[in-house]
């Protein structure tokens, strides 16, 4: 009987023993998964404001698009009228050569 005694004294210290073993992997544990739920919260945070970022450089882009465009359209008019400067001093250069050989005919003529 005394030997059952022992024996039951030594399995409780066994377990024991292997209970606390066990208390300290699952705090280990608790506080490894803590720590992930942190990491990933944090990278959600990151991602958020990664995420806003690009929406914003988005957003920019597209309103340099839309002012590039109109700058574009109003670059074409500004074109279109040079064209007609341009057609207009042409006339111009040749009336003032018509002006011009008329006037060296009368300044040859006397």
């Amino acid at each position: 009987m005394a030997n059952d005694l022992g024996d039951s004294g030594q399995w409780r210290s066994t377990v024991e023993s292997r209970l606390g073993t066990l208390e300290t992997r699952v705090h280990d544990e608790a506080r490894s998964r803590a720590a992930m739920d942190e990491d990933m919260s944090n990278l959600k945070v990151e991602f958020r404001a990664q995420r806003s970022l690009l929406q914003a450089l988005h957003d920019t882009q597209q309103e340099h698009t839309a002012r590039l465009e109109t700058i574009d359209g109003r670059l074409g008019n500004v074109e279109g009228r040079l064209g007609n400067v341009e057609g207009t001093l042409q006339e111009v250069h040749v009336g003032v050569q018509l002006i011009h050989e008329k006037l060296d005919r009368l300044i040859g003529a006397d």
